[in-house]
C-alpha cells in the first residue's frame, strides 16, 4: 500500500509540474579574418599567436571592455583555426546594441594598428545577428563574408 501511495504521489507531482519551454535564440556573430602584413604574408602562420591578440567590445558610452572570460571555451571570444593551408582568425563580434543600431569591436594586434569591426545588429524573433559589416570603415559586401576576409595590417 505504501508503494502504491508513493507511486501515486510521484505521478501527481509529475503531472502538476508546469513545463516551461526553453527559449531558443539563434546567434550569428562570427567573422573570419586572414591577417596579412605589408608584404601580403599571413602573420597568423608565422608571427602571431592568440596571446598577441585582444578583442574589445565598445559600449554605447564608448567604454572598451576586454573580452577575456576563462569560463568560456573561447575565453577571448576568438580562436585561430587552421584549414591545413593557412591560419585564420575566427572571432565573435559585439552584438550589444538595439535592433538596427551599430555595435563596435576593436581587435588589438601586437605590433600593428587596431582593426575596427562595426556591425548593424539585427534582432528578429529568436534570432540575433548582423547585416552590415564594416572592417576599418570599409563596407564588406555580403557575398564576400562566406570566406575569410583578408585584412591588410598597418604599423
Amino acid at each position: 500500500m505504501k508503494k502504491l501511495l508513493l507511486i501515486f504521489a510521484s505521478l501527481l507531482a509529475i503531472i502538476a509540474c508546469k513545463k516551461t519551454e526553453a527559449l531558443n535564440t539563434n546567434v550569428y556573430s562570427e567573422v573570419q579574418l586572414t591577417l596579412v602584413d605589408e608584404n601580403g604574408v599571413n602573420v597568423l602562420n608565422s608571427k602571431l599567436t592568440l596571446a598577441d591578440l585582444d578583442l574589445y567590445y565598445v559600449t554605447s558610452s564608448g567604454e572598451k571592455i576586454l573580452q577575456n572570460n576563462p569560463n568560456l571555451d573561447l575565453s577571448k571570444n576568438m580562436e585561430i583555426t587552421n584549414d591545413g593551408q593557412d591560419k585564420k582568425l575566427r572571432l565573435f563580434v559585439n552584438l550589444k546594441a538595439a535592433n538596427n543600431q551599430y555595435a563596435e569591436s576593436i581587435l588589438k594586434i601586437k605590433g600593428y594598428d587596431d582593426v575596427t569591426i562595426k556591425v548593424k545588429v539585427q534582432k528578429s524573433g529568436g534570432s540575433l545577428g548582423y547585416s552590415d559589416l564594416f572592417i576599418n570603415e570599409e563596407n564588406i559586401s555580403i557575398d564576400l563574408r562566406s570566406k575569410p576576409l583578408k585584412v591588410q595590417l598597418k604599423k
